[in-house]
């Protein structure tokens, strides 16, 4: 299976997840940071764990969505809610609007 047999939405696709994971995967670790100062490192840690969870339930949802409703449609809708909690978190972050906890579950919750 060569790279240039691929159909074009499968090249776009993998493109955007390595964007996405690579941008996340060097945030991540100064967002625990960040978190932990603001927050406390107890619940910062406790919170993670949640999120976590929550990861694997919501993974599952998803599949079984795609299945029911096609997986063209999940994940454009998938892309909208990523597009609007990255947005959300950079407000909540922001000197205009500083909640730590709206952050949180913006970033690691949806």
């Amino acid at each position: 299976m060569k790279f240039k047999t691929w159909d074009i939405n499968l090249k776009v696709r993998l493109f955007g997840e390595a964007l996405l994971d690579i941008s996340f995967w060097a945030v991540f670790p100064f967002l625990t940071i960040y978190f932990s100062d603001s927050i406390g490192r107890q619940t910062t840690s406790l919170l993670l764990i949640v999120s976590q969870a929550l990861s694997v339930i919501t993974g599952l949802l998803g599949g079984y969505f795609a299945d029911t409703y096609g997986r063209k449609r999940m994940m454009s809708i998938s892309v909208i809610g990523e597009g609007a909690g990255f947005l959300i978190f950079a407000i909540a972050a922001s000197t205009m609007f500083y909640s730590p906890y709206v952050a949180f579950f913006w970033i690691y919750g949806g």
